[in-house]
């Protein structure tokens, strides 16, 4: 068999770049095109009788009509090519749908003029293919392409997600509606205030959750300021200057930054052993001096998005979001600005919801695939990345793979985000209703029957949900100093049956929900 598209170019230009999870290659004996497992990847095998030269121009076009447009093959590619050849190539068929693609992402992607002519008539063809991918809605018309640019992003940074099967049906999901469905099944005891204290709790455990995931134990002032920060999400454009006042209410004071960072930047861990100090590098950040202009762009694809607005906007948000913590523009805070990102976005472009969906919460009870979405990334990069550590573990990068970190596919991470998101729907904002619910209609019950201040109504009601809606003998006398014993009967019957009710109706332990919290 032999390589076709992009496995071919990867070859001819020695790009280097890791295989796609599926590859192109052809079978002179085969008869049909069929899909078959190569070791842990797999390989689009196509027959004999297809026509392709043996040349690369010919090859780009089998890349895109086998396997879509990949920008960064195209932006590695375009480094090397024969601008001579591939003039000739696109002059000798300029009309042609594949060569006036390549024409145009050659443009797009250098900034520079081929020497050809601009085409007088011709019918607009679209860069992107709606059928394969997100795109904008109204992309823009090149006049001397007759191409319309339909990315949603720009030469500085575009990410690209792929209409898969599974993020087709994701595409249609409303995760607040979800959210609201789910804890309308609680019946008429479901209240506004109840979902109102159920987000105050939320908000906090966002904020800590987000700590968390970073191994950080920050002191309660910086853990206020950023508290502060994700229940004023959405109040403030998206730019540069919002995006380092965020920064600096969440790091350490000397941290704190006044614009973009001015050195190279690695996430790692130190390895002790046996009196020697190493660095085990997991990823290293985009080359400084591009990080102004992938958050340029990345403030661009924003902007495209919020005013096209046909992208999802979940799956906005995951673009916005992954994108900053995979360039790292601060020294500090990146992954905790990912985060603040994701419900930032969201906010922007829904700013009806009154509630956050706690992510980070989810996300830190399933760390490990988090890591698995990041790796989609970064190992590809740290792949091809050459660098090294100087005497004082400074990272110093000896090539430039910015293509790598401008033109990422993010379809595993809109996965990722839906999968985190009905995970908190289930995990957190569920139960904290549905715990809030029990707790009030107790408090109801208390209320109607006894007289007593609230501090001891919270006290009674902790031991009752804590012990399963029981009160145990040793805490028995305690609770009868304070309400009648048949009220008390009558209160741990209560909460017996809304302990069972809510654990029957959305599998939710109460009494586990309480005790995590206390």
């Amino acid at each position: 068999m032999k390589p076709v598209g992009y496995a071919y170019l990867n070859l001819h230009y020695d790009l280097r770049l890791p295989k796609l999870g599926v590859e192109v290659y052809q079978d002179p004996n085969a008869e049909k095109e069929q899909l078959i497992q190569y070791g842990g990847s797999k390989r689009k095998v196509i027959p004999g009788h297809l026509k392709y030269d043996d040349n690369p121009y010919s090859q780009m076009h089998a890349a895109i009509k086998n396997q879509g447009i990949r920008l960064h093959f195209f932006a590695a590619i375009y480094k090397k090519i024969n601008v001579t050849e591939f003039t000739a190539f696109i002059l000798d068929k300029p009309t042609s749908q594949y060569n006036r693609v390549l024409w145009f992402l050659y443009e797009w992607l250098t900034g520079q003029k081929l020497d050809i002519p601009d085409l007088k008539s011709s019918n607009y063809i679209k860069l992107f293919e709606d059928e394969f991918y997100y795109t904008l809605g109204n992309g823009q018309k090149d006049k001397r392409t007759r191409v319309i640019n339909n990315a949603l992003g720009t030469p500085d940074f575009c990410p690209t997600i792929r209409k898969t099967t599974e993020i087709s049906e994701l595409d249609k999901a409303d995760v607040y509606k979800t959210a609201f469905a789910k804890m309308q099944r609680i019946g008429e005891q479901l209240s506004v205030d109840v979902i109102g204290r159920s987000v105050n709790y939320l908000y906090t455990k966002e904020t800590k959750s987000s700590t968390e995931i970073e191994r950080e134990k920050p002191n309660r002032q910086r853990m206020q300021r950023f508290l502060n920060a994700i229940k004023n999400v959405g109040l403030y454009e998206l730019n540069k200057h919002s995006l380092i006042n965020v920064q600096n209410q969440i790091v350490d004071e000397k941290f704190k930054a006044i614009d973009y960072r001015e050195s190279e930047i690695y996430v790692g861990t130190t390895i002790q052993r046996f009196g020697n100090r190493d660095e085990d590098v997991h990823y290293v950040g985009a080359k400084q001096e591009h990080v102004a202009s992938m958050m340029n762009g990345l403030f661009k694809l924003h902007e495209n998005l919020m005013i096209d607005g046909s992208v999802p906007p979940l799956f906005h948000a995951t673009l916005i979001s992954f994108g900053e913590v995979y360039i790292h523009p601060f020294d500090d805070g990146n992954g905790r600005i990912h985060r603040y990102l994701i419900h930032d976005v969201m906010k922007h472009r829904e700013p009806e919801h009154k509630f956050i969906i706690p992510i980070s919460a989810a996300i830190l009870k399933n760390q490990q695939k988090y890591d698995q979405v990041l790796e989609t990334i970064s190992v590809p990069i740290m792949a091809m990345l050459d660098y090294e550590l100087d005497n004082s573990n400074r990272i110093v990068i000896n090539n430039d793979i910015d293509y790598m970190y401008r033109f990422p596919d993010y379809t595993e991470h809109v996965k990722f985000v839906y999968e985190m998101m009905d995970t908190a729907i289930s995990d957190d904002l569920l139960k904290e209703v549905c715990l809030l619910t029990v707790f009030d209609c107790l408090k109801k019950f208390i209320n109607e029957n006894a007289d007593l201040p609230n501090n001891k109504i919270d006290m009674v009601l902790s031991i009752i949900i804590q012990n399963g809606g029981e009160v145990s003998k040793r805490k028995r006398q305690e609770l009868e100093s304070l309400l009648e014993s048949q009220i008390l009967n009558e209160l741990e019957e209560l909460a017996t049956h809304l302990i069972e009710e809510i654990k029957n109706k959305f599998e939710i332990d109460v009494v586990a929900v309480m005790n995590e919290e206390t």
